[in-house]
């Protein structure tokens, strides 16, 4: 995910435009007004994600299981389940 910066005046001037750009191509926009003054602009979604990604990595037992689950993917370790039963 990369982060184009433009200043606070060209996101007025463009602001319909620059939505577009956040939302059909994922991009995020990173608005400069002064030095020290930045705000980033993204799509709800992207936002989500990355929230739900910190919560998730926040307890150290998560991306111990995560890396345990790609290892035993790796050496085919693995199971079919009937995913149904856990939808309800």
């Amino acid at each position: 995910m990369s982060t184009q910066s433009v200043s606070f005046q060209e996101c007025s001037n463009q602001f319909p435009k620059i939505f577009e750009r956040v939302l059909k191509n994922h991009e995020v926009i990173s608005v400069r007004k002064e030095s020290e003054q930045e705000i980033v602009i993204l799509d709800t979604k992207e936002y989500s994600s990355l929230i739900e990604t910190l919560y998730l990595l926040s307890n150290p037992i998560n991306p111990n299981r995560l890396r345990e689950g790609i290892s035993q993917h790796q050496q085919g370790r693995v199971r079919e389940i009937d995913v149904k039963t856990y939808l309800d």
